[in-house]
């Protein structure tokens, strides 16, 4: 059989994960669903990881072929400088794995990274140095205000090589926000699409057991001052009448104690697994999101999008991603200041009895389930890969 009766017709699509921050995060989740979206329109979907990356949940199907020290990690200028060996390594896998395992097997294979820094980025242009690239495209995904960031020029930059390296419409930039859509095309002087958010599967959420005489409140994932520690450090600190039969969970790694007459504290895993973040997920009233401005100015949430999409209350803070969305959907009485610990707990309170609530944040759980869905992100990857072979 020659080269060419041995390519597939449909797109290979590539989901490259240099690192998978040991299972944190939305990394697994969120590619789980990229396989079902990418399986909907019936293109082949590989998805290359880190050797011997520490985490016992990855897929049996995951390639594990990428280099994996982690360049991400902390360091002085020093242990920076000398990464550049390691960015030359994690490019060769790169190049390795494009060289035996996607180049000429299909007509035009997708190279997809959702999660990266500058030198995994300068990675994969390397390796596209390295390989014939006239049936690739690459498709970048930025979550972050890249556009603020020290490094924003080198982010630029970068995307101007990738581009050169590819065929005209080749390179497609992507972000999953409304709001960086906007800052990144002005900035990057290219249009960025929107994504959906497609890693919220909550059927395990029993999400209609309300018992009001205890209410429930989850400040969920790891505990991080951008995620508002100190706040939670403030509410859990705090005393008084208005806090009677309200219940806080949150991650054992606070190692916050409780206060006499305070809230009840309850700690509990740092490291949820799937079912078990559902569990907690079902059995809250209302998800604690303290995130803090400017950090998530544009930046979006998973937890606060499956928080929408398990029909619970969301509680956050002005002028972040989740405010606009919440103010799109006229829910500004969930936008609050964190600064008055009694304040926030009287809202807590008068949020879960309100039946206008509950029917805004169900007609808005409707909007979410439309748009961030698997089957809306595969119908959006499509449009984007139309677009590129037209």
């Amino acid at each position: 059989m020659s080269q060419d009766e041995g390519k597939t017709l449909s797109p290979i699509f590539v989901s490259l994960i240099p690192n998978l921050m040991e299972g944190e995060g939305h990394i697994l989740p969120y590619h789980q669903a990229v396989n079902k979206a990418v399986n909907k329109l019936g293109w082949k979907h590989k998805i290359t990881v880190p050797i011997d990356n520490q985490v016992d949940s990855t897929p049996l199907k995951w390639d594990e072929c990428l280099s994996n020290y982690d360049l991400e990690k902390e360091g002085n200028i020093i242990d920076k400088f000398l990464r550049v060996k390691e960015t030359w390594k994690l490019a060769r896998s790169i190049k390795n794995y494009l060289q035996n395992k996607v180049i000429n097997q299909s007509e035009l294979s997708v190279i997809f990274l959702e999660r990266f820094i500058h030198l995994q980025l300068f990675a994969l242009y390397l390796a596209l140095l390295w390989v014939p690239s006239d049936k690739l495209s690459v498709w970048l995904l930025y979550r972050r205000d890249t556009h603020k960031d020290k490094t924003r020029l080198i982010y630029k930059f970068l995307n101007s090589l990738i581009k050169k390296q590819l065929q005209l419409g080749r390179l497609k930039l992507l972000t999953d926000s409304d709001l960086l859509s906007q800052s990144l095309s002005s900035y990057f002087e290219e249009p960025v699409m929107v994504m959906p958010i497609p890693h919220t599967d909550i059927n395990h959420c029993n999400i209609n057991t309300l018992d009001l005489s205890h209410i429930l409140c989850w400040w969920p994932g790891f505990p991080r001052e951008e995620k508002g520690l100190n706040i939670i450090k403030n509410l859990v600190n705090y005393s008084g009448e208005n806090i009677q039969n309200i219940n806080l969970v949150c991650a054992e790694k606070t190692d916050l104690k409780s206060v006499e007459n305070g809230v009840n504290l309850k700690l509990i895993d740092n490291h949820l697994n799937r079912e078990q973040y559902y569990h907690w997920f079902g059995l809250s009233q209302i998800i604690l999101l303290p995130y803090s401005f400017p950090a998530y100015e544009g930046r979006t949430s998973g937890i606060f999008t499956e928080c929408i999409m398990a029909g619970k209350i969301p509680l956050v803070t002005k002028d972040t991603w989740m405010a606009y969305e919440l103010n799109k959907h006229n829910l500004p009485e969930l936008i609050i200041d964190w600064q008055d610990p009694a304040q926030v707990f009287d809202t807590i309170v008068k949020v879960v009895k309100s039946d206008t609530i509950q029917a805004k944040i169900k007609k808005m759980q409707h909007d979410y389930e439309q748009f961030h869905s698997v089957d809306n992100y595969a119908d959006v990857m499509n449009k984007v890969y139309q677009e590129m072979i037209i």
